[in-house]
């Protein structure tokens, strides 16, 4: 039973374990990196979201989002934006073996660079196999499988994204992804309840298509 001189205690340890790290505020589209940026910084975010992508000259990839208490790192190369208004704690990667020592620390940096594994692992099969509706059900179809719950004799989709945020997870335009949407609920397979909501009617078909490999349209 933990009381309050030991909470006391860990709040100092911790306190501790970050010092060397500042906390930097960053307002909705700023980059807190870049390929060609610095890549010698580590942090933790403390609220907000950042998205960790890649571009080129017409087209975004996504590679993952980081919420509160993630960590990451600028090594990738990657852009990372803020979404949104948020706050991070950052500090030089010297610092990296002072943050393993946090609580939790290293179940959190495997997470994350295990999602950016699968997703970029993903992205470059989608890319090679798929045209974009395809990677749309691929998308919405893992999705369900994870956070998919039983609605008045249907499966609901709640997602905390944007269509266009759903369009940089594609590689895709905002205006794709919502024709494609919608081509998708004139089949019968979806309908859009609010943004990022959806009703899937047929798992069945959506499945079916998400399956489906051939580069039918470049998106």
């Amino acid at each position: 039973m933990h009381g309050p001189d030991s909470s006391h205690r860990q709040a100092l340890e911790q306190a501790a374990l970050l010092q060397g790290f500042r906390q930097r505020s960053l307002v909705e589209g700023e980059l807190l990196g870049s390929p060609g940026g610095p890549r010698d910084s580590v942090f933790i975010v403390r609220n907000g979201r950042i998205r960790v992508y890649l571009a080129s000259e017409d087209k975004e990839y996504t590679l993952t989002f980081l919420e509160a208490g993630d960590i990451y790192s600028t090594h990738s190369g990657a852009y990372l934006q803020a979404l949104k208004a948020s706050e991070v704690l950052i500090g030089e990667t010297a610092l990296m073996s002072r943050m393993l020592a946090l609580p939790g620390a290293a179940p959190t940096i495997i997470r994350v660079l295990g999602q950016t594994l699968a997703n970029s692992l993903q992205l470059i099969e989608d890319l090679a196999f798929r045209d974009v509706e395809g990677r749309l059900a691929r998308f919405l179809d893992g999705m369900l499988a994870r956070r998919g719950r039983p609605h008045e004799g249907v499966q609901r989709l709640e997602l905390d994204l944007s269509t266009e945020d759903i369009a940089h997870l594609l590689g895709t335009t905002r205006q794709t992804a919502s024709s494609l949407i919608s081509r998708l609920a004139r089949q019968g397979i979806l309908s859009r309840v609010a943004p990022g909501i959806f009703d899937i009617h047929r798992p069945d078909l959506l499945k079916q298509r998400s399956q489906q490999t051939g580069k039918v349209s470049a998106g």
